[in-house]
C-alpha cells in the first residue's frame, strides 16, 4: 500500500468515525429531551438518565472536535503525501527522458557518421564515371547520373517521417548559407543542453558551476 493509499484510508475511517459520533449526537439530544420534562420535575429516574446523558454530551462534543481536528490533519497529510507521489512520479518521468535524450545524441552521431561515408562514397562512384567518360565510354551520361541521382535522393528522403519530407518538399532544398550549416549533431547537442537543464531541475539536481 503507498502513502497515499494509507492516507485515504486513513481518512475515510476518521469520516466514519465522525459520522458514527455525530449520529450518537443526535440520538442523545434526542433522548435529553424525552427525559427532560420528567427529570425536572421530580422524576429521580429520568433526573439521573439526564445528568448521565449530559455528561455524555460534554464528552461527546469533545470527541466530535477532536475528530475534526483529527480530519483535517489527515487531510494535510494526504496532500503532502499526493504531492510527493507526484514529485515522485515526475522525476521517474525525467529520469527516463534523460536515457532518451542521450539515445538521440547517439543516433544523430550515427548519421552523421553514415552521411559522411554515403557522400564520400558518392563523390568516389561520380569520379569513376568521368573516368570511363575518359576512356571513351558516353554512356551514362552526366544527365542520365544527374537523373537518377535525384530520383534515388527522393527514393530515401521520402522514407523519413512525414512530417520532415514535408519541410523538405515544401521548403525546397537550396544552398545554404554558412550560419545556416550544421551537421545533426551540432543542432542537436544546443537542444540536449536545453532539456538536460530540464531534466536536471525536475530530478531535483544542483546545477554545476561553469569554471
Amino acid at each position: 500500500m503507498t502513502e497515499v493509499e494509507k492516507c485515504e484510508t486513513t481518512n475515510r475511517d476518521l469520516e466514519a468515525k465522525r459520522a458514527a459520533c455525530v449520529k450518537r449526537g443526535t440520538e442523545l439530544a434526542d433522548e435529553r429531551a424525552n427525559v427532560a420534562l420528567a427529570a425536572h420535575t421530580g422524576n429521580v429516574k429520568a433526573r439521573k438518565r439526564l445528568d448521565e446523558i449530559n455528561a455524555t454530551i460534554a464528552t461527546h462534543g469533545s470527541e466530535l472536535v477532536s475528530l475534526d481536528a483529527a480530519i483535517k490533519a489527515a487531510g494535510e497529510s494526504l496532500k503532502k503525501a499526493e504531492a510527493a507521489a507526484a514529485l515522485e512520479a515526475d522525476r521517474k518521468l525525467a529520469g527516463e527522458a534523460r536515457v532518451i535524450v542521450d539515445r538521440i545524441e547517439s543516433l544523430f552521431a550515427s548519421a552523421d557518421l553514415h552521411f559522411k561515408q554515403a557522400f564520400e562514397a558518392l563523390k568516389a562512384a561520380d569520379g569513376r564515371i568521368e573516368e570511363l567518360h575518359q576512356l571513351g565510354f558516353a554512356f551514362p551520361t552526366a544527365l542520365q547520373v544527374r537523373m537518377n541521382v535525384r530520383f534515388a535522393f527522393m527514393t530515401y528522403l521520402v522514407a523519413l517521417p512525414k512530417y520532415w519530407w514535408n519541410e523538405i518538399q515544401y521548403a525546397g532544398v537550396q544552398y545554404p548559407s554558412p550560419a545556416e550549416r550544421r551537421t545533426f549533431s551540432q543542432f542537436w547537442s544546443k537542444m540536449s543542453a536545453s532539456l538536460s537543464r530540464e531534466i536536471a531541475n525536475r530530478l531535483g539536481e544542483k546545477s554545476k558551476e561553469v569554471a
